[in-house]
């Protein structure tokens, strides 16, 4: 089950040209990341990274990036559901509603 109410959070993007998404992602319990869902007639996933910047042996923390370029004007949502791999459930889940302009 999803925690707490889900928050959509507005982007606006110029048609052609490239965006990113960094959120923080905790890989420490045994490699929770965060999956994209998001319509690709109108959006392109360009590149998704892992950076971590906690150097601990016993931590495996950082920042994530989603890059997309948006296709075409419109508007559209993008979903990140942060996912164990033996899970089926999301342990949260992020909204970002997309306004893309010529």
């Amino acid at each position: 089950m999803i925690q707490g109410k889900s928050e959509i959070k507005k982007i606006q993007a110029k048609a052609g040209e490239a965006f990113k998404i960094r959120i923080w992602e905790d890989r420490t319990k045994g490699g929770c990341r965060f999956v994209p869902t998001f319509d690709a007639g109108v959006l392109r996933l360009l590149s998704d990274e892992y950076d971590r910047t906690r150097n601990i042996r016993v931590t495996d923390s950082g920042m994530r990036s989603f890059e997309f370029v948006a296709m075409s004007p419109g508007k559209t949502t993008i979903e990140l559901e942060s996912r164990y791999g033996w899970k089926f459930s999301a342990e949260s889940h992020l909204s970002y509603e997309v306004d893309i302009i010529e």
